[in-house]
């Protein structure tokens, strides 16, 4: 039943001897009546070792809350619970029947006696500390991390090396807070290329501040962290994701400071499964980044919708927001004009939030429009109003914020539908997020993390000058800040501004040592000047705090294949192709190495696959050919000629290799 409630309740403690003047007969007992609705719904919290202050696993400890149990499942406050009965139901529910509660009631009126011991159910037996049992890999923060006494909310994340030898397929997840007193929420990212381990090794303390993840992401479209109250739930038959070997686990915290130091070491078991995925999901957003909620308002609402461009099927929905959310509801409007109510939170609780997933999958036709609606409460009557008196509340993560989200994961009915389904909702989910942090800027201009991620999204969109413009305003209000410097080093040195962008790639370096993608760029243009020594020293240091930095281990191997170390140079193409397979200048450079080392059959496989990736690479086409023409494989040769002078018809080298070649034949 969770944790008890934080008003004092009148118990009806019996004396002994009237309970032992009741017989059983008729009357609620139990043995035989109330036992078993607590063995089903309410002991797997409230047990030795279960996270409830209290258990209930035995007549005299129950006997000892009786009034308190029928005053709590009356109210519907226990078994936490959040979501009305509707037209949908959730696997796991924790919902007791009317009969059910009726039952507390009337055992008390009878007298709550204990009844006879033969009726007794076997009490359900649970493995000490883990929800699904020991699991087969734990991973855990490799030290402490001390949340301070005092101050505001801490964002901070880490990463945790997984020692797998090899791909797993997970088919679950499970959360350990470790002090769940001080950890508000996480979020759970899996690091296949070990990106942010620099960030770790530039902060003096356990991990990084902030939510910065690298190349850190979800895993196939599914919703991992933990939030209190939160389930540990196997994935759906089918939806198994993959683990891949010598990844990392990025943990990102927030944390509340209590009175004193809190010790936090988050542990991560997984479980595993021999089945591969057979259906993949994908999960996305609704929601509002703009939220603006005037003191004491009592009814702001947020509203979004999103129209499938594919037949689906939804397997679950997980709400988020703060405390001043008070009702939350979710439906399909399907294109007959009906209306299907998914979920409807009418008291939302933030402490037992919860990922709901169906207990059947709801199929939605394309057309069918998505849409939630959140309401909040912004008044002195909020009992969970963190703020006395009421005060203006803006979009952000900390507690003191409000935030408005709805993840739902959904399989397209055909397979070839999915990338259609991703295409489309990041086109409103890029909309989205350019229209947040612009708000954010608007509500508050010296906030450079909004200028840094804005400059991000508009750099990739190829808003080149826009992007300029807020990495400029993010180093006005932080001079220091190293990303930013490193991103704008990045927009120079594309826009030919070679002098500008090595001296932003240097401050960034001084400001962030440990930064390892400002030391690849700036040796990767001290290698086009010749300074091969200074590149070198760059893409050695950027590759010492992240190993598995791809393009870093392309620029060293550069290096070493213009000094004729080749066998060094060798190893590092192969490590940029391992972490890339799509990396076509690493097997380009592979496959000249191994032209010169006479492998000619690998060199015409590293060849064909940059091929494969980059169809019109005129130097890979040349090189191709030339190794072929000393193969002997003449046709082929000429084709491979003729298909690059297609491309580019005054190639002189390729002219003379092709005269050549038909002299041959």
């Amino acid at each position: 039943m969770g944790i008890s409630l934080l008003v004092v309740w009148t118990l009806l403690v019996l004396p002994a001897s009237a309970v032992a003047s009741f017989s059983s007969g008729d009357q609620v007992s139990f043995t035989r009546d109330v036992a078993p609705i607590l063995f089903e719904n309410c002991v797997s919290c409230h047990r030795e070792g279960g996270i409830a202050p209290f258990s209930l696993m035995a007549y005299e400890e129950t006997l000892e809350r009786a009034e308190q149990i029928a005053v709590v499942t009356e109210a519907g406050y226990m078994p936490p619970w959040l979501p009305e009965p509707g037209s949908q139901s959730f696997a796991g529910e924790r919902r007791l029947s009317d009969e059910n509660i009726d039952k507390f009631r009337q055992w008390i009126k009878d007298g709550a006696i204990n009844g006879d011991p033969a009726e007794l159910p076997p009490q359900p037996q649970f493995v000490e500390g883990w929800q699904l049992g020991e699991p087969d890999q734990i991973v855990t923060m490799l030290e402490p991390y001390s949340v301070p006494a005092s101050g505001g909310d801490i964002f901070r994340s880490f990463a945790i090396p997984i020692p797998t030898e090899h791909d797993q397929f997970v088919k679950a997840m499970e959360f350990r807070p470790g002090n769940p007193r001080v950890v508000h929420h996480a979020v759970v990212l899996v690091d296949r290329t070990r990106s942010t381990r620099h960030l770790d090794a530039m902060d003096t303390e356990p991990g990084w501040e902030g939510m910065r993840s690298g190349l850190a992401e979800s895993p196939n479209g599914h919703i991992l962290g933990w939030t209190p109250g939160k389930l540990t739930l196997e994935v759906p038959e089918g939806m198994a994701w993959r683990l891949e070997r010598a990844s990392d686990l990025v943990l990102q915290l927030h944390f509340l400071p209590r009175e004193n130091v809190e010790p936090v070491q988050v542990q991560v078991g997984f479980h595993f499964t021999s089945d591969p995925p057979s259906r993949i999901p994908l999960r996305f957003r609704l929601g509002s980044k703009k939220i603006d909620i005037p003191a004491s308002e009592q009814q702001y609402r947020i509203r979004d919708e999103y129209r499938l461009p594919v037949d689906s099927e939804v397997i679950g929905l997980y709400p988020h927001a703060h405390y001043l959310a008070k009702e939350m509801k979710v439906w399909a409007e399907l294109e007959n004009g009906s209306r299907l109510n998914l979920l409807h939170i009418a008291q939302w609780d933030f402490n037992w939030q919860d990922e709901y997933r169906f207990a059947h999958p709801v199929f939605l036709s394309s057309g069918t429009i998505l849409a939630m609606e959140f309401t909040y409460d912004n008044s002195a009557a909020n009992p969970r109003n963190p703020n006395r008196p009421p005060q203006r509340v803006l979009y952000g993560p900390k507690s003191s914020d409000e935030m408005g989200d709805l993840w739902v994961q959904v399989v397209p009915l055909h397979e070839e539908d999915l990338q259609v389904l991703e295409l489309d909702f990041a086109r409103k989910e890029t909309a989205a997020r350019l229209d947040g942090y612009t708000f954010k800027i608007e509500t508050n201009p010296d906030d450079e993390e909004a200028h840094y991620s804005l400059g991000g999204m508009l750099s990739e969109l190829g808003e080149k000058d826009k992007a300029i413009y807020h990495f400029r305003e993010s180093l006005r209000i932080r001079p220091d800040f190293a990303m930013a410097l490193n991103n704008l080093g990045r927009l120079y040195l594309l826009d030919g501004d070679i002098e500008e962008a090595i001296s932003l790639f240097r401050n960034a370096i001084t400001a962030g040592p440990e930064l390892p993608e400002a030391h690849h760029n700036l040796g990767t243009v001290l290698l086009s000047q010749g300074r091969e020594d200074e590149a070198e020293a760059h893409f050695r240091r950027a590759l010492r705090n992240w190993p598995d930095f791809d393009e870093a281990h392309y620029g060293l191997g550069a290096v070493l294949e213009s000094r004729g170390q080749l066998d060094e140079a060798l190893e590092h193409f192969r490590q940029a192709v391992l972490g890339r397979p799509d990396f076509v200048l690493a097997h380009f450079g592979l496959g000249n190495i191994l032209a010169t080392m006479s492998d000619d059959e690998a060199s015409l496989r590293h060849y064909n696959a940059a091929l494969d990736i980059q169809p019109d690479f005129v130097p890979a086409l040349f090189n191709l050919a030339a190794v072929l023409t000393r193969k002997g494989r003449l046709e082929g040769a000429i084709r491979t000629l003729n298909r690059l002078l297609d491309i580019e018809p005054d190639h002189r080298e390729a002219l003379e290799l092709l005269h050549r070649v038909e002299s041959l034949r």
